[in-house]
């Protein structure tokens, strides 16, 4: 072969080889090959078993860490949220009651202030003689009550809008009487008066007869009604009296068994036996300025009679009888009073001197220590739901 034959062969050769190369590069290992070589990449990669449980374990014992921390993290932040919660609570509620507690102190001091302010008034007006301390007790409630009567007011007590407003707008009370010292009980307005060197002293709340039939002591009926008419004391007793009709607190008597006295009760309406209740405080005042003497004036009213009529019940003394009371300081019944006080008539000197220590207005003595008193309201003549209609009355 010529050196011009190999040479045009010699490229095609070439070529050829290289084709096959590449082919063979395309088909990859046999699968022999192939097998074994994943065997050896199998035997290289796997460790031995006691390896693989040990690295096994560390990785579940780190992810119960892993969770067992998030658990616990999760755990205090719901708890810090729970504490915050509850700070925020007991802050705001600690807020809310201290606005709560300003709100009252500030509610409590307008209604002291109130209280003061009425205290001052009803004592220009006479109706309050204690203390301006602004503290609506039984005496303030007392005078609340005389002023709303004489005013026309709804009488509850209460120092309402209504009683507020005509506090800066009084009634001036009409008095018909003329002598210097004096007391004059409405009926109509159940207030009493008490006037001294002329003028206007006190006005205090009063309950006067109901009009109601009752039992008497001695087996009878009589109807409650209270005398009209000019009077005078004409007896008085310091303290409690136990009379045939119940108890009575320093009972001024103006006509035979008829007493201006203390009771525990003293609604806004009449509601005795035919005396003058007023307050035990207020009988009290009241007995240290109203001496032996002193006229009393009654009128107006419904449930009335006049001395010396005929009406049902004025036969029957209102709250007590002169016969049972001999050792106690008594003067003589004014003229035309046939069964009035008859102790006075025996002339026993010691009475004499002790009616004239009350004709100076000194308090007589009693055997009956004065008991301390109450505020606290007690049931109504005939409340009792287990009392015998036929018992005689238990109060004046």
């Amino acid at each position: 072969m010529s050196r011009r034959t190999l040479l045009l062969l010699l490229p095609a050769l070439v070529g050829t080889t290289l084709g096959l190369g590449a082919a063979a590069l395309r088909a990859g290992p046999s699968p022999a090959e192939a097998q074994a070589g994943a065997r050896a990449q199998q035997s290289e990669a796997t460790p031995p078993p006691s390896d693989v449980a040990v690295d096994t374990g560390d990785a579940a014992a780190q992810r119960r860490a892993r969770l067992e921390t998030r658990r616990r993290e999760q755990a205090q932040a719901r708890a810090r949220e729970r504490a915050e919660a509850s700070a925020k609570a007991r802050a705001e509620a600690e807020r809310a009651a201290a606005r709560e507690a300003e709100r009252e102190a500030k509610r409590r001091e307008r209604e002291r202030s109130d209280v003061e302010r009425v205290q001052r008034r009803l004592t220009e007006l006479h109706y309050y003689v204690g203390a301006v301390d602004g503290k609506a007790g039984p005496a303030t409630v007392s005078a609340v009550m005389a002023f709303q009567k004489v005013n026309g007011l709804t009488v509850d007590g209460v120092i309402g809008p209504q009683t507020l407003g005509a506090l800066d707008d009084p009634v001036i009370p009409s008095l018909q009487g003329s002598a210097p010292d004096r007391v004059e009980v409405d009926l109509t307005k159940q207030v009493l008066y008490l006037v001294t060197d002329g003028e206007l002293a006190r006005i205090v709340p009063v309950s006067s007869g109901s009009g109601e039939v009752y039992a008497t002591a001695g087996g009878g009926t009589a109807r409650a009604l209270t005398p009209v008419g000019d009077y005078v004391v004409e007896r008085r007793i310091s303290g409690l009296r136990e009379a045939p009709l119940g108890s009575l607190y320093d009972p001024m008597d103006f006509y035979r068994g008829w007493a201006i006295h203390g009771s525990n009760s003293v609604p806004a309406y009449p509601a005795s036996h035919g005396c003058v209740r007023v307050t035990r405080a207020d009988a009290l005042w009241l007995f240290d300025r109203m001496p032996v003497g002193t006229p009393v004036s009654l009128y107006g009213g419904t449930h009335t009679f006049a001395a010396g009529s005929t009406a049902a019940g004025t036969s029957v003394p209102a709250g007590d009888t002169a016969e049972e009371v001999a050792e106690e300081p008594v003067v003589k019944p004014q003229p035309g009073d046939e069964d009035g006080d008859k102790a006075g008539d025996d002339g026993d000197k010691g009475d004499e001197r002790k009616s004239e220590r009350q004709d100076r207005g000194g308090r007589p003595p009693s055997d009956n220590p004065r008991p301390e008193p109450t505020d606290e309201p007690t049931e109504e003549p005939g409340d009792d739901p287990g009392a015998d209609p036929t018992d005689p009355p238990t109060d004046g």
